[in-house]
């Protein structure tokens, strides 16, 4: 967890673990991880994810594990702070760019594993024109079969990365940081969804006022219908349970 001497810094929603961090707390806490080079798993949780890993024992246990747990959406901080938490959500996409921009300072070596070639392609040349000091060490994209996972590792650890950002989407990229944590016992690990490929100015991250309502959900469900079957009846389901008709947790 977030800290092993103080239990009020996590809180529980539906059961799972959520670390009551600001921004800098949590950046602060995971390059602590990169400095002493020893591993971490963040997870970016969201009511999806949490629905989901009700119905999956391994993917439960796989959360429950991570170190650090950050609220990555608008229906986690409404749940904090229906528990009386005074909380904001803490975008995964912003908390990731933010421990990039640490590692470029820093000379920490960064990892991209996911999306496809050509998005890795101009992930990189992004991240190298905004981050002229990043030390990117590896970037595959995420078209691999299980086959490939062998070669995949081997180099990874040759590389030992201080920092390994995967998007393959929740909960694949789950289930893959899970496989490495053994064999990467040094590398910080995030799962970050669709980040490179607004990273790599792919699509569009939301407009500022729908992030600042709350609302960027609404916008990416605006420009990709395709989300609905999988948001709908997650979201409104979770806010049910947690906001309006909340049980002990």
């Amino acid at each position: 967890m977030f800290t092993t001497d103080n239990k009020q810094k996590r809180a529980h929603v539906l059961g799972y673990p959520v670390d009551l961090v600001t921004k800098e707390e949590a950046l602060n806490f995971a390059e602590s991880f990169m400095q002493s080079e020893t591993g971490l798993h963040v997870v970016t949780i969201n009511p999806e994810i949490i629905l989901a890993a009700e119905k999956n024992p391994e993917l439960d246990a796989i959360i429950k594990k991570a170190e650090l747990i950050i609220p990555d959406s608008t229906g986690m901080e409404l749940a904090l702070r229906r528990l009386g938490f005074d909380i904001k959500k803490l975008a995964g996409i912003e908390f990731s760019e933010a421990l990039i921009a640490r590692c470029a300072q820093n000379n920490y070596k960064v990892a991209f594993l996911g999306a496809t070639q050509e998005v890795i392609d101009l992930l990189q040349k992004e991240l190298k024109l905004k981050y002229h000091e990043i030390n990117i060490v590896y970037a595959r994209n995420g078209y691999f079969s299980d086959n490939d996972m062998t070669e995949i590792t081997s180099k990874l650890q040759e590389i030992n990365p201080h920092l390994l950002l995967v998007a393959l989407g929740a909960p694949r990229q789950e289930y893959i940081i899970s496989k490495y944590r053994e064999a990467l016992p040094h590398t910080v690990m995030i799962g970050v969804g669709g980040s490179f490929d607004v990273w790599a100015k792919k699509v569009k991250r939301a407009p500022v006022i729908f992030r600042m309502f709350g609302l960027e959900w609404l916008y990416r469900l605006i420009k990709q219908p395709s989300r609905f079957s999988r948001m709908f009846p997650a979201l409104p389901l979770f806010i049910l349970r947690t906001v309006i008709f909340p049980k002990s947790n």
